[in-house]
């Protein structure tokens, strides 16, 4: 494994974290201002959007894992996918998910930032 591949792993694990923690100064600093997500409903969400569900709690993750994390690199930009289990609640209604995604990551000197990501559920 290449030195970007163990930074871009570490980053998708301290991003789980800080979703479960409540961290929003990691989220913060993990999501470029203008990251865009497609969740499994097919919605495009900004930053603020989901930050705003989360931080209002309508939107909360209790547990969750990333693994199976593959990293393609191109010079600045990287794509990363993976598995991410996940339990929580989404406008009060509790949710178990599994999911395969995609991050779109820019590097701004020594860090990787997540500027678009994708979700996709794995049919229970």
């Amino acid at each position: 494994m290449t030195e970007h591949e163990i930074q871009l792993n570490q980053l998708e694990q301290r991003l789980v974290r800080a979703w479960i923690e409540s961290d929003w100064e990691t989220i913060d600093a993990i999501l470029d201002d203008d990251w865009s997500v497609i969740d499994p409903a097919g919605r495009v969400l900004n930053k603020q959007q989901v930050l705003n569900e989360a931080q209002s709690g309508e939107r909360k993750i209790d547990t969750g894992t990333i693994d199976e994390v593959k990293v393609k690199e191109f010079e600045n930009v990287a794509i990363v996918t993976g598995r991410t289990t996940a339990v929580g609640s989404y406008q009060g209604s509790s949710f178990s998910v599994r999911l395969r995604f995609t991050d779109v990551c820019v590097r701004r000197g020594d860090a990787w930032q997540v500027v678009a990501s994708q979700g996709t559920l794995i049919a229970q």
